[in-house]
């Protein structure tokens, strides 16, 4: 008996031992495995961070916009160095210059330069269409190994170059928006004046094959065109500008089309003082829009002035957003003067780069060619979604509409906010007939987008316009009147920004010195300042407004007052918006501000200006004046908009939160209140005792200052009006966002209660009455 319980205590521990050195056994090779993938991926992260991506830019020096966009690249190299200090392993960046005279061999040369000397197998630029076909097909036959993304070569004889990717769209696209366009206009005739290089005479032909197919009452007329590089001087430029004179006379209606580059000065400078030549509309596509050195003479100004030369150019999706400015204020700032619109194209190809090499892991150039053309990634950049259709070209996007700004003879009756000669007047939209564009960005998408020959032509302008807002004096003076009496040297200033050059500016005027009428664009904002000198001390009025280019959109504008400091104001800034205010602020928009100009300058009858390019931006009228919409405020001063969130108003009044920012919570709040109304509910339920607490405790103002400024940049920030977030703020608006959440639910569910509480009342109440008259009548016949 006890040995055989020995032997059964021996086998339970020989089992138990067993089992034990299987589970440390199991262990030792589960640490193993683990250790292994561990020391793998550390051996790769620091193998990723160890490799370096070589990238070459091809720019030449001889452009204005040429060194824009190298400094647009060099940005991008920046952006992704300091990504890479938050995150080590990314790959390092090195950015190789090849620069050049402005020749196709000059390109050729400085690729060979940066491909031999340094091993460069991957290249940004170059930008002219000509330039890039040089260099590809030497590089397909002796460096079958380098590839190409070029910002703004649109040529579709590239569609054959299979090393390469065009970030803008075809030549055929823009012949598109400027038909569109010359049909919009009611244009009958147009003659083209234009250069004898491929881009010149494939976009010529391609509207006049258009105009011929469509049968539309668009003629074409017999080009005039000239030699590459005959054309230096103004003299020089005499003979086409005498041919144009001609064909003009010939056709009393027609219109010009001037596809040209550098020399366009020359051109302009020769029908300078021509009233034949200048009563026409001129029109012009991306080699001239927006280009400041084609009007460095006061003769080629004035004459592009006068017809106010109208030019399209494409510059992707997202124009107006918030981030594209940011960055593009930043690239200002390193050039010392504005940037050229299209100098995303370029970042967005460093970066399209260096992400496709993160995501394959590599550097090698045909596997980077091989993604980029294989997989139809709809990867979002600073010039917008990044779609490459089957012919390596971009796949659709926006063209802008610009042209030169009138001759403003006196700034006293009419200032323009604006830096620069050009003014935008829309945008314009051409995809393929299959763009699938509607749908929100991100993801991945099967590569069969259509042959870019398939172009939409729906509708050309598209509602995101550079809208504008005008002030006239009588307008400002109502600010000065909501200081009341005693308001003594009144001072305005006026900071806005310029959508066409992205630099901001700011105005100061006296009662005296205002002008008659002040256009500002609404793209990015713009703010107004009153103050003035009261016996009690100062008094400073601020109004906001937001970035607005839908001009049919009301803006929210902020208006607050700061009073002087005493016993019962304490300096505090009071909000001076209600809901009634934001609509009516909005009548301030008008249609776009190349119209607004137009409108502003032929309003005043003392300037005697009759811009011919008027008939063309000015399809609708500037809607309403700023004046009654300033007037209505003073009546309901210390009101705020229901949806506001009430604890950033109190911060914003108490001056601890920035006008931008608490437009940007405010947009966020009613956003939330119109997906989320429990939340929003909640949130005013729990908000309401800490705001009270807040206007009586300064104490408990820096309390709730602690986690309310890291949610409102949060807030912010997904409002795309900061370029990062707040990760505590992320934290607090989340856990905030639940509590809310939950407390709105709650309230709810009372208020059913109560509702289904009224419902049961009324029965319950005639049961009662209808027993007690029972018992009322029991008892009178029991006596």
């Amino acid at each position: 008996m006890a040995d055989c319980e020995y032997r059964k205590l021996r086998a339970e521990k020989l089992r138990y031992r067993s089992l034990l050195i299987g589970v440390v056994g199991s262990g030792a090779v589960l640490a193993i495995v683990i250790g292994l993938a561990v020391g793998l991926t550390v051996r790769r992260c620091n193998e990723s961070k160890d490799e370096t991506v070589r990238i070459g830019i091809l720019f030449s020096t001889d452009d204005e916009s040429a060194e824009g966009m190298k400094e647009a690249a060099m940005l991008a190299a920046d952006d992704i160095r300091a990504h890479r200090e938050k995150v080590p392993s990314a790959a390092d960046i090195q950015v190789y210059k090849g620069e050049y005279d402005g020749s196709p061999d000059g390109a050729l040369q400085s690729f060979r330069r940066l491909y031999d000397q340094h091993g460069v197998r991957l290249f940004v630029g170059p930008d002219a269409s000509a330039h890039v076909a040089r260099v590809t097909e030497w590089a397909t036959l002796n460096a079958p190994d380098a590839v190409f993304i070029s910002p703004r070569a649109t040529s579709e004889q590239l569609a054959n170059a299979t090393n390469v990717i065009r970030l803008s769209m075809s030549d055929h696209a823009l012949a598109l928006a400027l038909y569109l366009k010359l049909q919009n206009d009611n244009v009958s005739v147009i003659i083209p004046v234009h250069t004898e290089d491929s881009y010149s005479i494939a976009l010529v032909q391609k509207i006049r094959d258009m105009a011929d197919g469509m049968m539309d009452g668009l003629t074409v007329s017999t080009s005039i065109s000239y030699a590459p590089g005959t054309i230096t001087n103004k003299e020089e430029a005499r003979g086409p500008i005498e041919d144009l004179r001609n064909a003009l006379r010939s056709h009393p209606d027609a219109a010009v089309l001037l596809v040209s580059y550098s020399e366009a000065k020359y051109v302009l400078e020769a029908a300078n003082g021509d009233s034949t030549l200048l009563s026409r509309m001129w029109y012009t596509g991306d080699s001239l829009a927006l280009r400041e050195d084609i009007l460095s003479s006061p003769e080629a100004k004035e004459s592009a002035q006068t017809v106010s030369l109208y030019g399209l150019a494409y510059v992707g999706e997202g124009f107006h957003s918030q981030r594209r400015m940011r960055k593009m204020q930043k690239l200002a700032d390193r050039l010392k003067r504005s940037p050229p619109p299209f100098a995303p194209l370029a970042y967005d190809a460093v970066n399209l780069l260096y992400d496709t090499c993160q995501v394959m892991r590599t550097t090698d150039a045909q596997m980077v060619l091989a993604h980029l053309t294989r997989e139809a990634e709809w990867q979002n950049g600073l010039s917008g979604r990044l779609a490459i259709d089957s012919k390596r070209g971009r796949s659709f996007g926006h063209y802008l509409h610009s042209f030169v700004a009138p001759t403003i003879p006196d700034y006293n009756k009419v200032t323009v906010a604006m830096t620069g000669s050009w003014i935008l007047d829309g945008l314009s939209q051409v995809s393929h007939m299959s763009d699938e564009s509607g749908q929100a960005g991100g993801g991945r998408r099967r590569r069969d987008l259509s042959n870019p020959d398939m172009m939409s032509m729906s509708a050309v302008m598209s509602s995101d316009m550079s809208s504008a807002s005008v002030f006239t004096k009588s307008d400002v003076m109502e600010i000065k009147r909501m200081a009341g009496d005693n308001c003594h040297n009144p001072k305005f200033s006026i900071t806005a920004t310029d959508p066409a050059t992205y630099m901001q500016m700011e105005y100061n005027f006296t009662d005296d010195t205002f002008p008659e009428m002040f256009i500002a664009s609404t793209a990015y904002g713009y703010s107004l300042q009153m103050s003035c000198d009261k016996p009690g001390g100062p008094v400073v009025l601020d109004v906001f407004c937001p970035p607005s280019t839908n001009p049919g959109d009301d803006m929210a504008c902020v208006q607050s007052v700061t009073y002087p400091t005493t016993t019962d104001q304490t300096g505090r800034r009071r909000l001076l918006l209600s809901q009634g205010t934001i609509s009516a602020i909005g009548s301030c928009v008008g249609t776009s501000i190349g119209c607004g100009v137009c409108f502003g300058i032929l309003a005043v009858p003392s300037l005697g200006i009759n811009a011919a390019s008027c008939v063309s931006p000015c399809a609708f009228n500037i809607g309403g004046t700023c004046g009654t919409a300033i007037g209505q405020v003073a009546s309901e001063a210390l009101m705020i908009a229901s949806e506001a969130s009430i604890i950033c108003t109190e911060l914003f009044i108490k001056g601890h939160l920035d006008p931008q920012t608490y437009l940007a919570d405010a947009a966020f709040g009613r956003q939330l209140a119109a997906e989320y109304p429990h939340v929003m509910e909640g949130y005013h339920t729990l908000a309401s005792p800490i705001v009270w607490l807040m206007q009586r405790s300064e104490t408990a103002t820096s309390i709730v200052k602690i986690f309310a400024l890291p949610w409102a940049h949060q807030m912010s920030y997904l409002q795309d009006m900061a370029d990062e977030g707040d990760e505590f703020g992320g934290v607090v608006m989340e856990t905030g966002m639940a509590l809310c959440g939950a407390v709105g639910r709650a309230m709810q569910a009372v208020r059913a209660l109560m509702a289904f509480g009224d419902v049961l009342l009324f029965p319950v109440l005639i049961g009662v009455a209808t027993t007690a008259a029972c018992l009322a009548m029991r008892k009178n016949e029991s006596d």
